[in-house]
């Protein structure tokens, strides 16, 4: 497993808006809070969770969690917890609403999206059955709640499968997100 990325930082604030406010709205709806990322409301590429939640899992090569995941990692994995709102980490179009567990990565969306002028997908997997709450062809923005954490398809318990690709190519989506927010 990669070596945990740590984002410190002051509270920042924007138009009266603070991080710890966001915190506080955050764990009072039931998110678990962690400081694994400092989200920046303003930026038109945004993590899939308002403030920094738990990360167990990175990109990239790992052991197979229990035997039944992959050894060749192609996201990062967010605990909020079970039932957490998801948010679009960019605007574009949904492509996909896998609505069933047919296992994979369960009840998931993607959605496509022109980031520096690039072709850029995201991914997200493991949603709670009956969450999606985007349709395919529907254009959303960045941050839009488009489901919710759930523990569908191959999943060792609760939580959100973040996939980016650029093109057709999975890429780190903590890299990515880090130097775009």
């Amino acid at each position: 497993m990669a070596a945990s990325p740590s984002v410190t930082g002051p509270a920042a604030t924007r138009d009266g808006y603070t991080v710890t406010e966001a915190k506080k709205q955050a764990v009072a709806a039931g998110i678990s809070v962690a400081d694994t990322y400092i989200n920046n409301p303003s930026s038109s590429v945004q993590w899939p969770f308002p403030v920094g939640v738990p990360i167990s899992d990175y990109f990239g090569p790992r052991s197979s969690p229990g035997g039944i995941g992959s050894t060749d990692h192609k996201g990062v994995d967010f605990t909020p917890g079970e039932g957490a709102p998801i948010g679009a980490v960019a605007g574009g179009v949904v492509r996909l609403v896998q609505a069933t567990d047919q296992g994979g990565l369960g009840v998931h969306v993607v959605i496509d999206h022109v980031i520096d002028g690039q072709n850029v997908s995201s991914w997200y997997g493991h949603m709670l059955t009956g969450s999606p709450t985007v349709e395919e062809g529907q254009v959303v923005v960045a941050g839009q709640q488009i489901g919710s954490v759930g523990n569908t398809g191959v999943s060792t318990g609760a939580h959100t499968h973040l996939e980016i690709h650029v093109g057709s190519t999975p890429v780190d989506p903590y890299a990515f997100i880090s130097s775009r927010n």
